[in-house]
Formats: structure tokens, sequence, C-alpha cells
């Protein structure tokens, strides 16, 4: 048989991006990103890992799947409505992107959490790869996803 470098299985966006924290945690989103596209194209990312970042602020995936355990500067920035825009400025009218507004960190750094962590390892299962057990590390960070 003839090797290839095209799967067998063909991931979901959202498995891609679980498998690839859970085996290499603690990067930027952007990092992943590059990776996932690379995934899916073949080819690096043309802008950097600058498209799909909708995986990192939907309400269903970021602090259920995965956190941001970054820390650093807090930086403001303004924000369409999503789960990082829970400050609303009322001293600028409606303009966009200033009527909401929200803090994150200068350099973020992406963690699973539990039901991250296990989702992932189902995805493993599907590959028939072993499960991984929860590393330490997990257990010892504290966040609000976490708790």
């Amino acid at each position: 048989m003839k090797p290839t470098n095209h799967p067998r299985v063909k991931l979901k966006g959202i498995e891609y991006l679980l498998l690839v924290i859970q085996s290499d945690p603690g990067k930027s989103q952007r990092h992943y990103l590059r990776r996932l596209y690379q995934y899916k194209h073949g080819v690096p990312s043309y802008n950097n890992g600058g498209t799909n970042n909708g995986y990192f602020t939907s309400e269903s995936y970021r602090n259920v799947l995965w956190y941001d355990a970054g820390q650093g500067t807090q930086v403001r920035y303004g924000c369409s409505k999503s789960v990082n825009s829970v400050f609303l400025n009322t001293s600028c009218g409606n303009s966009y992107p200033h009527y909401w507004y929200a803090y994150k960190t200068s350099r973020c750094e992406m963690f699973l959490t539990e039901a991250g962590w296990e989702r992932a390892n189902n995805i493993r299962q599907k590959l028939g790869l072993e499960r991984l057990p929860l590393r330490e590390l997990y257990r010892s960070i504290k966040t609000h996803a976490n708790e």
C-alpha cells in the first residue's frame, strides 16, 4: 500500500483544535489557528492564523472546552457582543467598536478544561489512539473555567 499524506479520518475544526491544545498546551490562539488552517488546506496560513477565530470567542467553546490562563497586563479592546464583551461604554454613544469592550491579557495561553480534555480523549478513541490521563498541570491551574 502506498503511504499518503492525507488522513483517513477527516476531523472537524473543533475536534482538531481540541487535539492540538491537548497535545501542545499553553500556546496562543493564533498558534492553534495556524495549525488548523494548515490541516484544513494543506498549506501554511497566508494571514498568520487570522481565520476561524470564532472558535475562541464563542460562548459554546470558550470557558467551556478551553480557557485562557495567560498572565500579564490587561489590554482593553472594543468588541462585538461575545463572551468577552462584558462592559458597556455609555460615554461614547452607540458607535462600534467602542460600544462594547472587554479586557484580555496581552499574551494568551490556551488550556483545556476538564470537559475539553474528556472530549479530546473521545476524539482520540475515535482515531484509535489511547486516552491521555488528565495532567496534574491542569489540576493545579485555578481558573473560573475549571472550578
